[in-house]
């Protein structure tokens, strides 16, 4: 074997040169960073994905809270809990699903002011108000009478189901509309029937 031939085996049996040193740091300090921009992306993603959830699991128990009081509403007597009676920004009624405690008890829903939104605030009887949603805007309450009408405030009339058909709750949110529709389950008798006394029935 020639003298060159010899220099470039012993040289391909020493390792790696320099430069393919260099080189190859440098294809792994690329690998490196691609991967920490995918890592930091996922984790991006994944803190957005955590807070979308918790957000619409908030969103979704804060309806349940409105639609559980306000579709067990019962009708009751002016000198008992009271009738329901509402407008745009306030509704009280006779529950028999209060947020806090045993039915029947008399709580209330208010749309009040909070800089240039709006809260919606629950309150049970004897008890503190409550916060459930903030940031609406152009609030209000309405109630569907029997006619199939949505009126902006309801009191109980005379010849007229003490209940509405139906109670809306329509706003606009920082993430878009919210419009909440709340059938009453009960089938609200006249008042006039709720007495015991006033009941042809022998007991």
């Amino acid at each position: 074997m020639s003298a060159p031939s010899r220099h470039r085996h012993r040289r391909a049996q020493a390792g790696f040169t320099l430069l393919e040193t260099i080189v190859t740091l440098v294809v792994v300090s690329l690998i490196v960073v691609v991967l920490m921009q995918a890592l930091q992306q996922a984790l991006g993603l994944r803190t957005r994905l955590l807070r979308f959830e918790r957000e619409t699991r908030m969103s979704t128990l804060q309806e349940q809270w409105f639609r559980d009081t306000v579709s067990s509403a019962i009708p009751d007597l002016p000198d008992a809990l009271g009738p329901i009676r509402g407008d745009a920004a306030t509704l009280a009624l006779v529950t028999a699903a209060p947020l806090r405690g045993a039915g029947p008890e008399r709580i209330g829903w208010s749309l009040q002011a909070e800089g240039s939104t709006q809260a919606l605030i629950y309150a049970g009887a004897d008890k503190a108000p409550v916060r459930v949603v903030g940031g609406l805007r152009d609030a209000a309450f309405s109630y569907l009478d029997a006619d199939g009408r949505w009126r902006n405030g309801w009191r109980q009339e005379e010849g007229r189901p003490p209940l509405p058909r139906m109670v809306r709750l329509a706003a606009t949110t920082s993430t878009g509309p919210l419009l909440w529709l709340v059938p009453i389950a009960v089938d609200g008798r006249e008042h006039r029937y709720l007495r015991l006394e006033e009941l042809d029935v022998g007991l």
